[in-house]
């Protein structure tokens, strides 16, 4: 009972003090609008006839409500009437939800959106008790739970979901303690549909889930880094090659793991970035765990900021250690190829599927005095080996058949008089063979002196088998030999 007289005088102190301070709070509001150049606070005392110390008293009061402004001149303080938008327009024009309760938690104003949200008339909804009101959303505020709360710690701020019409909705509310114009002292509650935020929230949280997903299970490696060389991210494959958690990156820098003669072609391919042109690709050896280097083609994405610099760069790793190896082993075996065709004691001649000659060695440029320029195919090759064309029919295919040579034709080896290009005849043995790969390897071995050697030996064996002293003769012709 004491309790209830307590707050029924406190009450009534509060009212008849509120009414009291109303008619000189008007009467400053009004002399401050005929002085659009302000007021001190003598000046209005002495105008208004009031002390001087409750004049200070209702100024702070309506510069605490937003009526006046306050500017300092030096050690002067000048108020004017502040020219604010009504709470009433503020109402009517903002996209927020938003409800005023007096201190009796009475409804005493609210905006077109609470109103369509509420599902309540305006009749229905202003001076009704906020617990009254039948709503999800005014229920999970407790106003009447928190009301003092408020008044003496300030502004609170909840964030909730509620079910409306089948949809969930997510509010982001704020309840503001506040003093009307009436000097009133209540709660405003603002309230904002996040929905949207948070729907978009949850899907980015869920895309860069999968995106992570997806990043950890690829085969490449991935790292973003600073362009310094700070690594901010690495998926698992880079975690595991060289041996480094994803979550221990503190201090960890990619150039660290690059081979010391890349690591300058590293830092000029990122000078290479720019807005226009984001992406750059470059061969880079990475240090293992094991120790050993591993060459990875890296594909790098400049990020850059609203100025255009550059803050982070993506790179994917792809390893073609096999492949840079294999390269070499190839590159190594044409070395010796040719190695061993330019200085074979042969000539030699290497043409692609499509009669272009590829390859002569040395040799051949000595035996039959033809380069590439001279025999850029292998018809060019034939038709001035052979100017007639019945003296090898066995080397060229029928003229109606011939549109460069068909290499496909395996040959037996075979002996043809070729003509040089000093018009020397010599008697040439064919070797050749169709490579996997379609081209052919020619390889020519020159009989000449071999078939003269032969021809005098038979000459010699004629003579001497018609002589009637063919041992005389012999011994003659043997003894002569070296002078011959």
């Amino acid at each position: 009972m004491q309790n209830r007289m307590a707050y029924i005088f406190i009450a009534t102190f509060r009212f008849f003090s509120v009414n009291e301070q109303l008619e000189p709070l008007k009467k400053i509001q009004i002399l401050l609008r005929s002085h659009h150049k302000g007021l001190t606070i003598t000046d209005i005392s002495k105008k208004l006839r009031l002390n001087r110390n409750s004049t200070a008293k209702y100024l702070d009061i309506l510069l605490i409500s937003g009526d006046v402004a306050l500017n300092s001149y030096g050690p002067a303080k000048v108020y004017t009437f502040s020219h604010k938008m009504p709470l009433s327009a503020m109402l009517k024009f903002s996209a927020d939800i938003i409800l005023l309760i007096n201190n009796k938690m009475q409804v005493i104003d609210a905006n077109e959106n609470a109103i369509t949200l509420l599902g309540i008339p305006r009749q229905n909804l202003i001076g009704n008790q906020i617990q009254d009101i039948s709503s999800p959303l005014v229920a999970r505020l407790s106003i009447p739970m928190i009301f003092d709360e408020i008044q003496e710690k300030g502004e609170i701020q909840r964030e909730f979901s509620i079910t409306l019409e089948n949809e969930e909705r997510h509010y982001r509310m704020r309840l503001i303690p506040t003093v009307f114009d009436n000097m009133e002292e209540g709660v405003t509650i603002i309230g904002e549909n996040i929905t949207k935020q948070i729907q978009f929230a949850e899907s980015l949280m869920i895309s860069e889930m999968r995106y992570r997903a997806v990043v950890q299970d690829q085969t490449d490696i991935i790292c973003r880094w600073r362009p310094t060389g700070e690594i901010t991210f690495i998926n698992e494959s880079l975690s595991r090659f060289i041996g480094i958690p994803g979550d221990s990156l503190s201090g960890e820098n990619i150039l660290s793991y690059t081979h010391p003669e890349d690591i300058i072609l590293s830092r000029e391919k990122i000078t290479c970035l720019t807005p226009s042109t984001p992406t750059i690709s470059s061969d880079i050896r990475l240090l293992g765990k094991d120790g050993t280097y591993h060459w990875y083609q890296w594909n790098t994405r400049g990020i850059f900021d609203h100025a255009g610099v550059l803050i982070e760069c993506q790179s994917v790793g792809r390893d073609i250690n096999t492949e840079r190896q294999q390269a070499q082993q190839i590159r190594e075996s044409e070395e010796r190829f040719r190695m061993i065709t330019d200085y074979s004691p042969f000539p030699i001649s290497l043409v692609n599927d499509t009669g272009t000659i590829l390859y002569l060695n040395k040799k051949f440029s000595e035996l039959f005095g033809y380069s590439l320029n001279d025999i850029p195919t292998e018809k060019d090759w034939y038709n001035l080996a052979f100017p007639e064309s019945a003296e090898h029919p066995e080397v060229l295919p029928p003229r109606e058949e011939y549109s460069g040579y068909p290499l496909a034709r395996e040959m037996s080896p075979c002996v043809r008089l070729v003509t040089c290009k000093d018009g020397t005849v010599r008697q040439i043995n064919f070797f050749e063979a169709t490579l996997n790969s379609g081209e052919k390897f020619v390889v020519y071995e020159d009989l000449t002196q071999k078939q003269e050697a032969k021809r005098l030996q038979s000459v010699l064996a004629t003579i001497v088998n018609s002589s009637n002293n063919p041992i005389d003769l012999y011994r003659k012709l043997t003894s002569h030999s070296p002078q011959t």
